[in-house]
């Protein structure tokens, strides 16, 4: 399959069985193409088209994985991440999209909190790399959390991994958001270091 190409089709697990992910999209083309690039990489999917609904939705299910749109009515991405990153510390990876290519784009990411961050038109390659992404960083950090103390080395890889990532793509503002995490989590970690440095953080 090409990075451009359609999903062939859903994954054969029911969908009561998956992990759910909500989509928070107010254009209708690019959520049902989300939607079924969600559902090919094994996610059950619910959308919603404003940050309220988005709040709504997690305070009844928290998903898996939240793809947030930034622009949005009544209330928009930036502001929808924040509130569930305050809620939810470490709980929940949200996965920002925009159309908006710029700098300041991504330093509001970064401040509200986004733990990834892709460009529109959405397509299925950056899309599938970065839920892999943070479907890892997810599961070590919900390890963690329910007192697994091996999963710390797999916590600090797949954020490293993320921060990375990003900072591969040029979103250096948005990697410097994982810092203070790691920072908790291995303070004498000389990766940790490099890439504060790397961040110029």
């Amino acid at each position: 399959m090409s990075e451009d190409a359609e999903p062939d089709g859903p994954p054969g697990a029911p969908e009561d069985e998956r992990p759910r992910a909500l989509l928070v999209e107010d254009d209708h083309a690019t959520a049902h193409l989300v939607e079924r690039h969600l559902v090919h990489l094994g996610f059950a999917v619910d959308w919603v088209v404003n940050g309220q609904q988005a709040i709504l939705v997690s305070q009844n299910h928290l998903p898996a994985l939240v793809v947030m749109d930034a622009m949005m009515p009544r209330l928009d991405g930036f502001e929808a991440t924040r509130y569930l990153k305050l809620r939810y510390p470490g709980r929940v990876p949200v996965l920002m999209l925009t159309a908006l290519d710029d700098a300041e784009a991504a330093g509001r990411a970064e401040r509200a909190g986004a733990d990834f961050y892709l460009v529109k038109p959405v397509r299925l390659g950056p899309l599938r790399e970065a839920v892999e992404l943070l479907a890892a960083l997810s599961a070590a950090e919900a390890r963690l959390e329910a007192g697994d103390a091996e999963a710390l080395d797999a916590a600090i890889e797949a954020r490293l991994g993320v921060a990375q990532r990003l900072w591969k793509l040029g979103l250096a503002r948005v990697a410097r958001g994982h810092l203070g995490r790691l920072w908790d989590l291995a303070p004498a970690d000389p990766r940790v270091a490099a890439l504060a440095e790397r961040l110029g953080a």
